[in-house]
């Protein structure tokens, strides 16, 4: 090509505007971008004007640097000396006419490289926004399809920013939206954990249509979900009632798996009247309980030691066919031998195996944790002990410890300091105040005991500051202050709240 050119020139012929264009169409489809734009200044530097196919073409190598910014520029170069007519009126080219075209092709390259930008592996919604702002302070208006095509385009986490942008431009601007591109705006924002953002998008459909579907409601659902679930693993309960109220107040329907979430985190946090209120409201709205309903109602329950009111739960659960789980069963032994009725211990351990559940080490540490809480005879922990290994179970460190510190606190020191050496053969890791029991029960009774074979005392367990990691971890997931507006204990019984979480 450079050699025709040559011969072009030595015999002096003279490059036009279609010989440039020509050659800037040639460098672009062999991939030459850059140079292809050096035809377009040396079209300008030889006192020629550059055609609407001059411009189209830099436009065109703008694109394929994917260099939103350069087409943009070049635009509003061209148009500044289109209204001071600094462009050559030329016979063959209605200019009117190749302005608009210009004007629109400007506006699609910018559109073209954005979508390319939101579908690269980087993360390019800095440059998006960026190109976004440009565009409107050029005074290019895109058009809602263009809008909503690249709001799709948004897949990755990070890309939340732009599609709050996309989204609160097609609302301001635009009359209608479309309501797959609000459902894929709700599901973006949950996968970026900007679960009240999405709400909100929730609302305004409510508020100002298209009216949701059933994918606007599953997803919606299912951030709270996500949430509800952070708030159960954690025990985080007032959060967890806040989310129902908040779901019920936005017209969404809990589910059983909700209310469980919610009974699950009051069970853990001991908020027994909490989770008795739940589970009232859970069935005043029509949700049938089911047995992990009843597992988290029975569990609150017996760490007041309401025991007679977990046993007319109990009895209420299986009168309405719901059939206990070995989650269930261990709580009617624990309550049982809260009780005291060790008859009725071992007649529920003989249900479990008749109704083909078998009792595990957890079932077994409820029954010696009850007798060394409740004071009773070491003795009587010690049996439940020996019980569980005659069937085959291998205690674990809650079964040692709990046995341990009945022991010493029973003047059995030496017993206690046994089991403890017991354990650690058994590769079992015991807790600071199972070894703080025997050297106290050693030093009151009087008891002769090797230290050095204990090894060194554990570290503490900092229960307290896990609280608060728990709460924090929460707050952080949830995208909420870690101080909030404090807890009203009305807010459990009522359905409908005001403001957010």
């Amino acid at each position: 090509m450079e050699k025709v050119l040559n011969d072009m020139a030595q015999e002096g012929v003279l490059f036009n505007v279609v010989t440039y264009n020509t050659l800037m169409a040639i460098y672009l489809e062999q991939g030459r971008a850059t140079e292809a734009l050096n035809i377009l200044q040396e079209i300008q530097k030889r006192g020629l004007t550059p055609s609407p196919v001059s411009y189209s073409t830099a436009l065109l190598a703008y694109r394929k640097m994917e260099d939103g910014h350069g087409a943009l520029r070049l635009f509003i170069e061209f148009r500044e000396k289109y209204h001071k007519g600094d462009i050559r009126k030329d016979a063959n080219e209605d200019w009117e006419n190749e302005f608009v075209k210009l004007e629109n092709f400007t506006i699609r390259v910018c559109y073209q490289v954005m979508r390319r930008w939101l579908v690269s592996g980087e993360n390019l919604s800095t440059n998006v926004l960026k190109l976004l702002t440009d565009v409107d302070n050029a005074g290019l208006p895109f058009c809602k399809e263009e809008l909503q095509r690249l709001l799709w385009a948004c897949t990755r986490e990070e890309h939340y920013i732009v599609v709050k942008e996309l989204y609160s431009r097609i609302r301001g601007g635009h009359s209608e939206i479309s309501l797959s591109v609000c459902n894929h705006a709700i599901w973006l924002m949950g996968k970026a954990k900007k679960w009240w953002a999405a709400l909100e998008i929730y609302e305004d459909l409510l508020d100002k249509g298209p009216k949701p579907n059933n994918m606007s409601y599953e997803l919606i659902v299912s951030h709270f979900n996500i949430l509800l679930s952070a708030a159960k693993r954690r025990g985080i309960w007032r959060w967890g009632v806040r989310l129902l109220n908040k779901m019920e107040d936005k017209g969404l329907k809990p589910g059983s798996r909700e209310w469980n979430a919610v009974l699950i985190a009051c069970s853990k946090a001991s908020e027994t009247s909490a989770a008795v209120q739940i589970f009232k409201r859970m069935v005043e709205q029509g949700e049938k309980p089911t047995i992990i309903s009843y597992g988290a109602l029975l569990s609150a329950l017996e760490k007041k030691k309401h025991y007679d009111e977990a046993r007319r739960v109990w009895d209420h659960m299986i009168k309405v066919g719901v059939e206990p789980n070995l989650y269930a069963y261990t709580i009617m032994a624990s309550i049982f031998t809260g009780q005291g009725k060790f008859d009725l211990v071992d007649a529920i351990l003989k249900e479990m195996v008749t109704a083909g559940i078998e009792p595990t080490v957890v079932t077994y540490n409820a029954v010696i944790s009850g007798c060394a809480r409740k004071g009773m005879s070491s003795a009587v922990a010690y049996e439940w002990f020996h019980r569980m290994k005659v069937q085959n179970i291998s205690p674990n460190e809650i079964s040692y410890e709990m046995l341990i510190e009945a022991l010493a606190k029973d003047g059995k020191p030496r017993i206690a300091y046994n089991l403890y050496l017991r354990a650690q053969s058994e590769g079992l890791s015991l807790s600071s105040k199972a070894y703080d029991a025997i050297l106290q029960s050693s030093r009151v009774y009087e008891a002769t005991i090797d230290l050095s074979a204990l090894g060194p005392r554990p570290p503490d367990t900092k229960k307290r500051l896990q609280i608060r990691k728990s709460l924090t971890e929460f707050c952080d997931l949830a995208d909420v202050p870690r101080r909030s507006k404090p807890f009203d204990r009305k807010e459990v019984y009522i359905s409908q709240t005001e403001g957010n979480p």
